[in-house]
This record gives C-alpha cells, structure tokens and sequence, in this order.
C-alpha cells in the first residue's frame, strides 16, 4: 500500500509542475543543475563539519592527498610524501598551482591554513582533526615539513579532507567574508550562494587537472526527497542525491532517467548520549541493540539497500575485521536487561532523526520506534531539517538517541576519533579503554599490529554498545540520460572529469 501510494503522489507531482522551456542548446550543455538537501551557509572548509560541504566543496577546494575511486591513497597538491622520522613528514608540493585569485600556492599556504585550524581563537571544528601537528615547517616554497607530538599513524589520511586556503585573501576578508566567498584552488570556482535558492561554481581555466568540460555547477537546495524527484523528471535538474528506495523503483521506469546505486564508505548508527541517565547504563544501551532488527529495517524500509554491520566500521575501512560479531535482535534479553537497569515497567525514550539527509532517515527512525515499543521501551520519534538538526548535535542538544552517518574518504579506523573518544570532540560518550586503544592506534606505524588494535576497538565498542549499530548504506542517485558521470563511494561530488550531451 505504501508503495502503491508513493507512486501516486510521485506521479501527481510529475504532473502537476509545468515543464520549462528548453535553454538554448549552447547554454543547457555548459550548466549542470544538482539538486540536494540543502546547501551549506558556511562555505568555509576549516569551519564548517558539514558533509553536505565536503560534497559541494570538492568542486572549489583541493587537499593535499586525495583518494581515487578504487580507494587508494592519491597525490592532490602534494606531489609526493616521506616520513623522515617517527615525527616528521615531509611533503613535496605541485608547483604552478594557484588560487582562484591568483595567490600562488606554496608551503606558506600550507602553512597558514595548519596554523590556521589549531589557533584555539579561530575555534575551528576541525581543530580535533590534525592536534597531534605541533610545528609546521616551511623548508622551501615547494617544500613543508609536519611535525607531530608523537608517530602518528593516520596523518595522511587525515590530511583528504584538509582543504588549503590562500593565506593574503583569507587574512584581508576575515572569517565571515571567507565563508560567504571562499577562494580555493578546485576545478571550480565560487560565484554566488543565495541563501535556500542556489549555490553556483563556474570552471576554473587554470586548474592543475586542466579546465573542466562542464563551465557551470548549479546546486539547488530542495529538501523534500518527492520534490526533487519531480524536478529531474522535468527537467529542472539533471542530477539528484538522496534518493529514497522506493522512489528510485519509480524514476527507474522514467524514460531518459539513469538511476545510480553505490555502495557506500558511510554508515548510518544511533549515537546515544550515555554521559546521561538512562543510557549512562550499558544494560540500557545494550537493549536497544538487543531490541533493535536491522535486517528487517533494510529488507522491509529500505528494498534492500544497505548492509547491515556488526560494529563501528565498514568493510572498507582499515581496521575492519569480520570477526568482530555485534548483536541479534532478542526481544526477551532487551525486556531482561531494561528490568535489571531499573525499568520493569518501560522506560520513555528520545529518539531524533533528520529528514532528507540520508536514505529513507526518518522512515528508519519510525520503524525502529516501532520495533523499541515491543521490547518495553517507550520511544518518541522527534524529526528535524539537517540544518538545524546538525547544529543540535554539535551543541550537545540531544537526550539519548539519534541517528546519524559517518563515513568518507578518510576510510581509516582513527576516522571514528572525533565521535567517540572523549580527546577528540566526545560529545556524548566516555570509556577509558577506548579512548586507549585510539590513541594506541594512533601512535603506531606498524600496519599490521595497528590494524589488530583497530579489531580491538571495534570489540571494545560493541561490547559497551557506544552505538545501536546499523547498516551500511547504499547510495542512490538519480540522473538524466545527457549527464555522463559516475557517482563515488565517499559522496563526493567530483564534476571535473563530467560531461553533458
């Protein structure tokens, strides 16, 4: 009936938007048109934790390591790397890069952003990201030396998502101008955002790839997953993200509609907030995942897509290990567990999630609830637009459970540093042996005995159940038939190599 029901409105919503006129053929072919949740205010790389950022981001900033489609690490503005002691990297950067303004791109640019993102007065957010970096040493102007406290193991990893900025026009602008017109040196450069309307980057001629084949990104912020689907069905756009399962079965009869699924480096979990009573109680903690069926939610929520996990990571990450086994739905031991915390009668439970932002979010929250209700809990399902839901979470606003995802490029298991030990930013959970075991992980070169440690972890984390651990997702886009692009793991949108009919 569900199904029956999607299709109706999808089909009304078809029929119910005008189709536009046709651009000029010259001007259709230079203008990509993305349609996503929302489009980030804060621009700025440094500030901004956003995933939604990284994705658009990637088209206007460049890191000094990359990651290629298959997953292997790639030179980006470093050229080539070396670690000259157990403290010491050294990297190599590409010479005649430069900014969309001109500033030349050196190690004082590296330099300056570095230093940029530890100053505790810039209170950056990524600040937790490169801490072990005590001293950033410029040796020539192609060459910069990292220096940390102690080995550190993911350094390089970490250094993906780390976009440069140019030292003159970052200074001169200041943080609010920089964030609503950032300078970077990607395929493409900034031209406009307008606030719920568009975000709009052109090609950048000078890039070190060479131009892109596509001269203008448009990425339109439509929220409503039904909506968006309309859009491309129309025209309006040539590519969305997001898409729901149910409503990819649909676009897939559309004719010059191409849909993409791509299994994902992210994962969806629960955090839960366990610095607070009740779920300060492993019992608690554990019955959620005990009352939690995450086979059913991906056959029966989302046809399908997604895997379910056994603990923190995806397959891909280093540091996965499939013997790691988490938990089994168990009605009877969650009820067991819930009387001897405390609760022989139930207990009242939170439960947030956003809506839009990742695959059929609050339809899994709903059916978790519902599964929660036959194990004794007692959830409410609160749901919120990502803006102001991913500033609740940073602000420590959440009671006990909400769902998130987590993933990336950085495919490492050190990536989970940040959401869960109490040294990075630890926002709603503490435990000694596991912020032990990351910084184990992290200060050992060795690959194979780091990988161990990482195996470890992940036991360490199911066994205090810091998560209700889910599914790997299965992305899903969805695109028109003169869009010539392929969709990566990580969510990055990575338009320099796309082309347009």
């Amino acid at each position: 009936m569900i199904r029956r029901a999607l299709t109706v409105v999808a089909a009304v919503l078809a029929l119910a938007t005008p189709t536009p006129a046709a651009d000029p053929p010259s001007e259709r072919n230079a203008e990509l048109r993305v349609a996503i949740p929302w489009t980030p205010e804060n621009l700025d790389p440094t500030m901004n934790l956003s995933s939604i950022r990284a994705a658009v981001g990637a088209s206007m900033f460049d890191s000094l390591v990359g990651r290629d489609a298959s997953g292997k690490l790639v030179p980006e503005l470093a050229e080539s790397w070396k670690l000259l002691d157990d403290t010491t990297w050294q990297l190599r950067l590409r010479r005649g890069v430069v900014f969309h303004d001109g500033e030349p791109f050196n190690a004082e640019a590296v330099r300056f952003t570095v230093q940029r993102v530890l100053d505790p007065e810039q209170k950056s957010p990524n600040r937790a990201t490169i801490s072990e970096i005590t001293r950033v040493d410029v040796v020539d102007d192609l060459t910069v030396n990292l220096v940390t406290k102690q080995s550190y193991a993911p350094l390089l990893n970490r250094l993906i998502d780390f976009p440069i900025l140019p030292p003159k026009y970052t200074a001169e602008k200041g943080n609010a101008a920089f964030a609503r017109r950032p300078v970077g040196t990607g395929p493409f450069r900034f031209v406009a955002l307008v606030k719920d309307e568009h975000l709009t980057v052109e090609a950048f001629d000078k890039h070190w790839r060479g131009a892109p084949r596509i001269q203008r990104i448009v990425f339109k912020p439509i929220p409503e997953p039904f909506t968006r689907s309309a859009a491309l069905r129309n025209g309006e756009v040539d590519v969305i993200t997001t898409v729901p399962p149910s409503l990819a079965r649909e676009l897939e009869s559309v004719r010059g509609v191409r849909v993409q699924r791509v299994p994902s480096t992210w994962q969806i979990y629960l955090g839960l907030n366990a610095l607070k009573k009740p779920l300060s109680d492993v019992r608690v903690r554990q019955a959620l995942n005990y009352a939690t069926d995450v086979d059913s939610v991906v056959r029966n929520v989302l046809d399908g897509n997604g895997r379910r996990l056994e603990g923190p990571y995806t397959p891909n990450v280093f540091g996965y290990d499939a013997s790691v086994k988490g938990y089994r739905p168990d009605l009877a031991r969650a009820r067991r567990l819930l009387a001897e915390a405390g609760y022989p009668d139930g207990l009242d439970i939170i439960l947030e999630s956003p809506a839009g932002r990742y695959q059929g979010d609050k339809e899994v929250a709903e059916a978790l609830g519902g599964q929660w209700q036959k194990a004794g809990f007692r959830p409410k399902v609160q749901v919120a637009e990502w803006g102001v839901y991913f500033k609740r979470y940073l602000g420590r606003q959440f009671q006990d459970a909400y769902l998130l995802g987590t993933g990336g490029p950085m495919q490492d298991g050190d990536e989970l540093y940040n959401l869960v030990s109490s040294k990075g930013r630890g926002l709603y959970y503490k435990n000694e042996k596991v912020d032990q075991l990351f910084d184990l992980g992290r200060s050992t070169l060795d690959p194979a005995a780091r990988k161990k440690i990482y195996a470890d972890l992940a036991r360490a984390m199911v066994e205090d159940a810091t998560w209700v651990f889910l599914l790997q997702q299965v992305d899903i886009y969805a695109t028109r038939d003169r869009v010539t692009w392929t969709p990566r793991a990580d969510q990055w949108m990575l338009f320099h190599t796309a082309t347009l009919k």
